[in-house]
């Protein structure tokens, strides 16, 4: 606030912005972005796209991710987002609570040709036999 009074008084004695930046000791950009609109001075501005997706939709698909094998399509349709698959997973990623992991196959048991079961069984039997 000090500075601003400071650049205020140094605008109307119509000082040179580089007189200026060199008496409060700050850059002749800042002083021309404050000389441009004082009272806007300072605000932020939004950056950036903003998202598809709000917070309450992220907190939505957290849970019904949570403990589910549900595909992200699935998650989708379930709580009626119109957004694709791939804003999804990122929601999912991003929520850093959840770990999505690729599900390993069950092994599949050998397929056994007849002939081959029939001739183990008889040389099981033959053994019993033996015995």
């Amino acid at each position: 606030m000090p500075e601003r009074a400071q650049v205020d008084l140094m605008v109307q004695l119509n000082m040179s912005v580089s007189l200026m930046s060199a008496r409060i000791h700050r850059s002749r950009t800042l002083n021309d972005c404050y000389m441009s609109d004082p009272v806007a001075y300072g605000t932020s501005k939004s950056t950036g796209r903003p998202r598809k997706l709000k917070q309450r939709d992220d907190r939505n698909v957290a849970r019904a991710v949570s403990n589910t094998m549900k595909s992200a399509k699935d998650v989708g349709a379930e709580i009626e987002l119109k957004v694709s698959k791939s804003t999804i997973l990122q929601t999912i990623q991003r929520s850093g609570n959840i770990t999505r992991q690729i599900m390993n196959p069950i092994p599949t048991t050998v397929l056994v040709p007849s002939w081959l079961r029939r001739r183990s069984k008889c040389s099981i039997g033959q053994r019993a036999r033996r015995t």
